[in-house]
């Protein structure tokens, strides 16, 4: 028992022994001066102030200026320097997230140049306060967006800029028109829409250039505020010079035309610049229809300002094409019926020939050759497919389409039509 009560004794708790132990005192006062100080730091710590950089929203949402279509054209990337006062451990906290800044748009009610307030304000933080902002304004263009369509005008810096033995042929915009939009004061202003185009010398090739356009007024100033809501390309085609011989082509010819007729060109050759060409091309006029020649002197007239991917350089404006089929040869008559006309639907259609305009198909060939066909030579049809997308049931006229067979020296002269009626299977 003794040793027990001693044990108690040695282990019970003495503040006094505490105190005067040099090791725990160290202790005890280093918490208490560190809690002290944070305490002091907190409640006591001296304001200071921190510049933000603060961007600026542009909101017409709810004013006048919305209702009336009225926008904001200067450049939106606008910023406000905030000072705010705050407590010295929380300044480098404050960012600028914490502070809303706005132009008043609510004082704008009419278009034109004008400069508008700069709101600022604590984002829901009663930490810190706003004591300065510059700028406090902003100037700036409000106007009601307007879009209008212009052909661009193309503008070279080098005209001369094709090799020896070529030419510029004629240049296409991918598109027709560039679409401006921009301010109403300003888009009503514009004269012209132009594009600077800057090639090297001695080209050999066609170029595709990508145009950057601007707006001119009449005085031909450049426009501000206006944009392009459409990009365009310019292509320009190099042509090379060469000597063209003309040439047509015939369709609903018999088989042996070269053999039949005589064919004439008024010329002979052609100078012209070709974008692909092997020595002496040849110039394709287009087509004649042989449904169209009769016998004795036929004359075509083919216009060269029409044909694309040439430039004509002699001077050549047109060229007579004339056919001459052998006196000798005659015109016939041959009886058909509706009967004898093949028709070819989409799928979901039924048709069928219920009459013919003209009854009678004329042919042109030699009075022998003529001797020997009839109206089983005559090959009667018409192909409804081509209609598909806007074929209707009922009746209607459609193009016959006629050929001979088994008589390579005869042709069918003239058109014709035939009355289908179209049902649904």
């Amino acid at each position: 028992m003794p040793s027990e009560n001693k044990k108690r004794r040695k282990s019970k708790f003495s503040l006094r022994k505490l105190i005067y132990n040099d090791k725990y005192l160290i202790v005890i006062s280093i918490i208490a001066a560190i809690v002290i100080w944070i305490a002091t730091s907190i409640n006591l710590s001296p304001e200071t102030t921190k510049s933000v950089t603060v961007p600026v929203t542009v909101d017409f949402s709810g004013t006048l200026a919305e209702q009336l279509g009225i926008q904001y054209f200067d450049s939106t990337d606008i910023t406000v320097d905030v000072t705010v006062s705050c407590q010295r451990y929380l300044a480098r906290d404050i960012t600028a997230d914490d502070i809303s800044a706005s132009l008043r748009t609510d004082t704008v009610t009419s278009a034109g140049y004008q400069s508008v307030q700069i709101l600022v304000a604590a984002r829901g933080n009663d930490e810190f306060t706003i004591e300065s902002y510059y700028p406090t304004s902003v100037a700036g263009l409000y106007d009601v967006y307007q879009e209008q369509s212009f052909p661009v005008e193309l503008n070279y810096t080098n005209t001369d800029f094709c090799a020896d033995g070529y030419v510029v042929g004629t240049t296409t915009l991918s598109e027709e028109e560039v679409l401006v939009g921009g301010p109403r004061t300003y888009v009503s202003q514009i004269d012209k829409v132009e594009a600077t185009v800057s090639l090297d010398s001695n080209l050999t090739e066609s170029q595709l250039v990508d145009l950057s356009p601007v707006a001119l007024d009449a005085s031909g100033n450049q426009l501000d505020y206006i944009t392009f809501e459409n990009s365009i390309s310019a292509n320009i085609p190099i042509l090379k010079v060469e000597n063209l011989t003309p040439q047509v082509n015939f369709v609903n010819a018999p088989v042996n035309v070269q053999n039949i007729v005589d064919i004439d060109y008024s010329v002979r050759r052609v100078q012209a610049g070709v974008l692909e060409s092997g020595g002496d091309a040849v110039l394709d006029l287009g087509d004649i229809d042989f449904s169209t020649i009769s016998s004795g002197e036929n004359e075509f007239t083919f216009n060269l300002s029409a044909l694309s991917g040439i430039v004509v350089l002699d001077g050549t404006d047109e060229i007579t094409v004339t056919v001459t089929v052998p006196d000798d040869f005659e015109t016939r008559n041959i009886r058909v019926s509706s009967n004898d006309v093949t028709v070819s639907v989409p799928d979901g259609y039924n048709a069928r020939a219920v009459s013919l305009p003209d009854t009678t198909i004329t042919v042109v060939g030699s009075a022998d050759a003529l001797d020997a066909i009839s109206s089983s030579n005559l090959v009667l049809s018409c192909d409804l497919r081509r209609e598909a997308d806007d074929l209707q049931t009922g009746t209607a006229e459609y193009a016959l389409s006629v050929s001979v067979s088994d008589a390579p020296d005869v042709w069918v002269y003239g058109s014709y039509t035939v009355s289908i009626n179209v049902t649904e299977s």
